[in-house]
């Protein structure tokens, strides 16, 4: 049975807040097939595996590739709560997926968003719809790097106060 767009990239913000819980950049992403089934789901996990390669995007991929048994995702689509940086599209369109829908834009590392030949010639090769659900997604994004900063302060203040290792610092008065 296939679902709506909307329900699809709640799954994949569900999938965002679980990354969030686990202190990584809340992304997450679905992969689903013509039918509508949910082939995949998944959140980013950077942090945790230490490399690039934890992205929401690339760990749903590989996942529904398993399921299908096969690398082809023809007439898949794959929800994510982040526009796909360079890396993740590359990956997206070797896969063979027909189309991506994202919620918020990536002024910062997007595929499309900065680069206006890629997204041009991208629309001609694959359909992609942005925009949906874009106020959840920037808002747990928000929140998680205002509290990554707040944390960085933190820890900053701490090391002013105590040392990097740990001891407290103390001033002799003249």
């Amino acid at each position: 049975m296939k679902y709506s767009d909307d329900f699809y990239m709640h799954k994949a913000l569900l999938y965002a807040h679980k990354a969030f819980k686990k202190g990584e950049v809340p992304i997450g992403a679905v992969v689903v097939d013509e039918q509508g089934i949910v082939l995949a789901s998944a959140a980013n996990s950077m942090e945790k595996e230490g490399c690039q390669t934890g992205h929401a995007e690339i760990r749903a991929i590989k996942q529904a590739t398993k399921k299908k048994k096969n690398w082809r995702l023809n007439d898949c689509w794959i929800y994510v709560t982040l526009e796909p940086c360079l890396m993740c599209y590359g990956l997206i369109r070797l896969s063979r997926l027909a189309g991506i829908v994202y919620a918020a834009s990536s002024p910062l590392f997007g595929a499309f968003t900065n680069n206006r030949a890629l997204s041009e010639a991208a629309e001609k090769e694959i359909i992609i719809q942005q925009g949906l659900k874009d106020a959840e997604s920037i808002a747990i994004l928000k929140m998680f790097f205002t509290h990554a900063r707040k944390k960085e302060v933190d820890s900053e203040s701490q090391k002013r106060f105590f040392g990097t290792n740990g001891t407290r610092i103390t001033r002799e008065k003249k």
